[in-house]
């Protein structure tokens, strides 16, 4: 990890006061100028914010973690010695402002590397665990009963451990899943990103986590009706996706804010939550339901798919990439370690969460619960009495509020990508009035398509994961490689769609699609792209060994 950057002063020409001289918290840079970790700067003169901003000298408009404009600010630049430079040509020799504060100098957190990695871990946390993750555990605890260990390790592989290797794989480009998703084809992989940021997006992740916190928190305590378009519910979406789009809407201390603020609140009260259950609830080892009495590490596995994880690791992985830079982590190795060391902190405290809350459902087995929320708020009645009912809500508003911002602050970010002429703040009301338009209009019948949506997206997501992680470690550049097996788990994916859209709408499959999922191995359990997958990877991989492509434009190596 590179050491602490000198602080610097810089002159900046414009309007003619060309003697207001700053102060810049500072970094190396090659090739072009980085001011902020999205890229973007803000200019001070004469401790007022210049309303205009620069990208490399040119006009932007997409945002400044610290002020609003549209247009090109200066391109030069002035070292300590006074040469002025080009931002489009400045070199390593110069060190170039990330943000410029008037009558102030700030160091770099280099000076704290652990920290940043550790508080940016606590964020990813948060972000991963929503209200998927709060609620499944626990009924797996409840329904697997003696079984219910070996169903919770199947659940913290699709859950944790993929998770944690998808972050590894989004590490592996410094554009997070575009970068990634373009390794199987410019149109393919543009398609799959859409697909990603839309399920764990506005039409289905965020919706979801404002109303199961709601029928957690205010619903559970005040006994509010959780109907689409109750008054009560209106409201707390509203003022929940308000909150949301407040902490997304200054990108420059998202994790801060995050793994500073809330995950330690979060998990305060998960600690107390989940050790009093294990100190005063005996377990209770009752027979499994009929989905985990047989292979409940597959059923375990299987559940973790409806975390949807494994997908947000790659939406989330630009956030973390854009967070680790504005710490002062340069691209290459130190970036790539400190990224992966974020997904490590992340799965660790995911898997111990994870059996925390499994054992919680375990000592509650006896109980007849619908879901893992009754569950939940059963055991914090019987531990805590009405104080308990309070602090689940909190946990889940916490859980589920962490989860939103991440999701929309990635969304946000790609599609204005995708949009460039479109400012942030439209963005973000977008997704925002998007996402409660759909919380109060019902999830049911979106989920006849976000679902197997789900379904067609998790193998393609499995298959990048497991390439990009292959790649790091085969010499060359992978072309075959990366696509056959990842179309070949589209083709299978899109016949699991297919086959949990029929099921959600309770119609029987056509008979030649049932013959061919029956005849597919590992089909009846969504798991028939695994082997055809494999296949082509050895191909594909014999492929790039005999019959080398042309080495790609991206970062790969």
């Amino acid at each position: 990890m590179a050491g602490v950057v000198p602080r610097t002063s810089f002159l900046f020409p414009w309007s003619g006061q060309s003697n207001a001289w700053m102060t810049a918290r500072s970094a190396n840079v090659s090739g072009h100028a980085q001011h902020l970790p999205c890229g973007h700067a803000q200019c001070f003169l004469r401790g007022k914010a210049h309303p205009k901003r620069f990208l490399y000298g040119r006009p932007c408009l997409t945002h400044s973690p610290l002020g609003v404009g549209t247009r090109a600010c200066t391109r030069w630049v002035c070292d300590s010695s006074g040469n002025s430079s080009d931002l489009n040509s400045a070199s390593a020799s110069y060190r170039v402002a990330w943000w410029l504060v008037p009558g102030k100098s700030l160091e770099t957190t280099q000076n704290h590397p652990i920290r940043s990695v550790l508080i940016t871990g606590l964020a990813l946390f948060a972000m991963f665990f929503g209200a998927g993750n709060l609620i499944l555990p626990v009924m797996i605890g409840v329904e697997g009963g003696s079984n219910a260990m070996s169903t919770t390790a199947g659940f913290i592989i699709t859950g944790v451990l993929l998770p944690v290797m998808a972050m590894v794989a989004a590490a592996t480009s410094t554009r997070g899943i575009e970068g990634i998703a373009e390794r199987i084809g410019r149109t393919p992989g543009l398609i799959f990103c859409w697909m990603a940021m839309l399920t764990t997006g506005v039409l289905y992740a965020v919706p979801r986590v404002a109303t199961v916190s709601f029928s957690m928190s205010v619903g559970a305590i005040g006994s509010f009706p959780n109907t689409p378009g109750s008054l009560s519910l209106l409201i707390y979406t509203a003022i929940f996706l308000i909150v949301t789009a407040l902490f997304v809407v200054n990108p420059s201390n998202l994790m801060n804010k995050i793994g500073g603020w809330l995950t330690p609140a979060l998990l305060i009260l998960m600690v107390a939550l989940i050790v009093g259950a294990l100190i005063k609830l005996p377990p209770v080892l009752d027979a499994p339901a009929e989905k985990y009495a047989t292979m409940p590490f597959v059923s375990g596995l299987l559940t973790g798919y409806n975390t949807l994880d494994a997908i947000a690791s790659l939406v989330f992985g630009m956030i973390i990439i854009t967070s680790l830079r504005g710490f002062g982590f340069q691209q290459g190795k130190p970036l790539f370690r400190a990224t992966v060391s974020a997904g490590i902190v992340a799965g660790i405290l995911l898997a111990l969460v994870y059996l925390g809350l499994a054992n919680v459902g375990v000592r509650i087995g006896n109980a007849k619960v619908a879901d893992g929320a009754e569950g939940l708020s059963l055991a914090a009645g019987i531990l805590f009495g009405t104080p308990g009912q309070w602090i689940l809500g909190l946990i889940a508003i916490l859980a589920c509020l962490t989860t939103s911002v991440g999701l929309i602050g990635a969304s946000v970010q790609f599609f204005e990508r995708q949009f460039p002429k479109i400012s942030r703040r439209t963005l973000l009301i977008i997704h925002t009035a998007v996402a409660f338009a759909v919380a109060n209009l019902g999830l049911a019948l979106l989920l006849q398509v976000v679902v197997p949506m789900m379904y067609f997206c998790y193998p393609i997501t499995i298959a990048v994961v497991l390439v990009s992680i292959i790649d790091i470690f085969v010499p060359g550049h992978l072309f075959y490689t990366y696509r056959l097996p990842v179309w070949t788990a589209a083709i299978f994916g899109l016949l699991d769609g297919v086959a949990q859209g029929f099921a959600l709408a309770e119609t029987a499959l056509p008979g030649f699609l049932s013959a061919l999922l029956g005849a597919i191995p590992l089909a009846k359990i969504s798991l028939g792209w695994v082997v055809p997958v494999i296949i082509m990877l050895v191909i594909g991989l014999m492929l790039d060994k005999v019959a080398p492509h042309a080495a790609p434009t991206d970062e790969r190596k």
